[in-house]
């Protein structure tokens, strides 16, 4: 009887075991196998930009001149990417959310015999964040940057800044010192960029900037300690501005 009953036990044991071992790999599918999505750059589609009346084009020399004033945006997106985990392990996949309500503008002068960037305002709606997956963003609006309490997010450029002479003949690296406002909290931070002068006369800016969750006051989302994230990621975004 004894023996029967370990019997029992063991084969229990095993089913359990082999219940979990297919639950997990069935969430891991579900929730995180195969998303992969590229980053934003330069050449990323992005919406169409609010048509302009051409400057130049890449190869052209261009005037401080023509290029000082004020500059909107006309289309733009921004978002998040953070690495996901698996029962306390990385997956393979990122967790990547995106939104085209982008707004802002900036300002540029050649005063100084280079053109020079004085002001940047950008202002992100997060209401509006999407991922492929709806998970997220229930975890989003109500919990980690929690966008029903926050619903924007803000970048300032902080100081001017100078681009190099060959920007409008190629495309150039920038560095933005700013403030950036996520999640109520403001820090200071530093953006790697690209910029490139299109043919048609606008300036695309891409770029991104690494996020530590504990400095903005986020908690990372967790779903009972299976499917969870890093403590850190990026925002990311392609903006187009037009002229005028």
């Amino acid at each position: 009887m004894n023996g029967r009953r370990v019997a029992v036990i063991a084969v229990a044991v095993v089913a359990l075991v082999a219940l979990i071992a297919v639950g997990g790999v069935a969430l891991y599918t579900t929730f995180l196998a195969g998303d992969n999505v590229p980053g934003l750059g330069l050449d990323t589609p992005a919406p169409s930009a609010t048509a302009a009346a051409p400057i130049s084009g890449p190869g052209t020399a261009v005037g401080t001149g023509d290029l000082a004033g004020l500059w909107t945006v006309a289309s733009g997106v921004a978002g998040y990417r953070v690495r996901e985990t698996f029962l306390q392990q990385n997956a393979d996949s990122d967790a990547v959310g995106r939104t085209e309500s982008v707004t802002g503008r900036l300002s540029a002068d050649g005063e100084t015999g280079a053109l020079r960037l004085v002001s940047t305002q950008l202002t992100v709606d997060m209401t509006t964040l999407r991922s492929d997956k709806d998970r997220r963003g229930g975890q989003l609006r109500g919990r980690a940057i929690e966008t029903d309490r926050f619903p924007t997010s803000t970048f300032e450029l902080a100081t001017p800044i100078v681009l190099p002479p060959d920007f409008g003949n190629a495309d150039v690296a920038v560095t933005l010192p700013g403030k950036l406002t996520l999640h109520g909290v403001t820090k200071d931070v530093t953006i790697a960029a690209q910029a490139r002068l299109e043919a048609d006369g606008t300036v695309v800016v891409a770029g991104s900037v690494p996020i530590f969750f504990n400095d903005y006051g986020i908690e990372p989302p967790n779903v009972a300690g299976i499917i969870a994230v890093q403590d850190n990621g990026s925002m990311e975004f392609r903006v187009v501005f037009a002229k005028g």
